[in-house]
């Protein structure tokens, strides 16, 4: 009798301790959920042309937009691989007007927008010594992802190359004002048109815009349109020149048959 008591007591005990147990873990699982840190949302950068904005993260999904070189965006924290694409990886952004939706995550990057205002020398390391043999162009198009003392570390397609260059360059070579970053962004699609009466209609539209008259880059696209005026007063001249020897040509021989009668 007494072991059946002790084998009653043994099991009372053992529930007791099991359902103390299962209420710490269901109160530890309670408290870590509501201990859970909410996404972080950070500012980012396109660093591509016209990528597609979808409303799921796949190629697949319906389009919502596209972006621009250079366009701030919002991005949520919410990240997502599609297996379907090679584990391709998307993210959620945010875009100006408050719509949302989902991008590869190779064409925005976290940091702010800026533009080279000159050749910018590109370094592996903030360091002098640290000298690639690469460097971006002036009105390339950028995102600013850290800064230490007068370097900072940047990441971008150069024009005419295929992919990104990342690297460290000197501040002073670089702008982060909004009208230079929208001028070097239409001046490069400008810059793009084969056809040297577009192109040259293409930037004498980005100079008569008002709103891009204080923009550094102003100067450097007067001189681009003056080359492509007088290249087109040179081409203009080629006939006149000709038709001038062959008028020459045919003053000396009325001159040499009045002679000759």
């Amino acid at each position: 009798m007494k072991n059946y008591y002790y084998v009653l007591s043994f099991a009372i005990l053992a529930l007791g301790l099991f359902s103390c147990s299962g209420t710490e873990n269901k109160e530890k699982e309670e408290q870590s959920t509501v201990q859970e840190e909410p996404l972080q949302k950070v500012d980012a950068v396109s660093i591509w042309d016209g990528i597609s904005v979808r409303e799921e993260p796949t190629s697949d999904g319906k389009w919502i937009s596209s972006i621009s070189l250079g366009e701030k965006v919002l991005m949520t924290g919410k990240t997502a691989v599609d297996s379907s694409e090679d584990n391709r990886e998307y993210v959620e952004i945010k875009l100006g007007d408050d719509k949302q939706g989902w991008v590869v995550s190779d064409f925005v990057e976290e940091g702010t927008a800026v533009t080279a205002l000159r050749e910018a020398q590109i370094f592996k390391r903030p360091d002098l010594l640290t000298k690639t043999d690469k460097s971006y162009s002036p009105m390339d198009v950028l995102v600013l992802m850290e800064t230490k003392d007068e370097w900072v570390e940047v990441k971008g397609k150069s024009q005419g190359e295929k992919w990104f260059w990342s690297g460290w360059v000197k501040r002073t070579d670089l702008s982060d004002n909004e009208v230079d970053i929208a001028v070097a962004v239409y001046a490069q699609k400008a810059m793009e048109i084969e056809d040297e009466e577009k192109r040259s209609e293409a930037i004498q539209e980005i100079l008569e815009n008002e709103s891009f008259t204080s923009s550094q880059f102003m100067v450097d696209l007067k001189n681009e349109l003056n080359e492509l005026n007088s290249d087109e007063e040179e081409l203009m001249a080629e006939p006149t020149e000709e038709m001038d020897s062959v008028e020459a040509d045919k003053e000396v021989e009325e001159t040499e048959e009045a002679i000759s009668e």
